[in-house]
């Protein structure tokens, strides 16, 4: 289990896909309890989807990543 807040661009996580993990490319907030998650599939293929606090049991951080991106080298 694993905090929405957790979810920081290039961390690799389970419980989005049924049989893989996935990496962040991206969060977008709505409010303090829903972000919007677009992130990249083991093919390559960009999808994203709406979790709520509920969501937090299924979802982990398997594969920590950068709070700021690959652009940011100081991180």
């Amino acid at each position: 289990m694993s905090r929405l807040e957790d979810l920081q661009t290039h961390a690799a996580l389970r419980g989005i896909l049924p049989d893989a993990p996935v990496t962040v490319a991206n969060t977008l907030w709505h409010g303090s309890d829903v972000v919007e998650l677009t992130y990249k599939t083991p093919a390559g293929k960009v999808e994203n989807e709406l979790l709520y606090r509920q969501d937090e049991e299924r979802v982990e951080v398997v594969e920590k990543g950068s709070p700021c991106g690959s652009s940011w080298p100081a991180c």
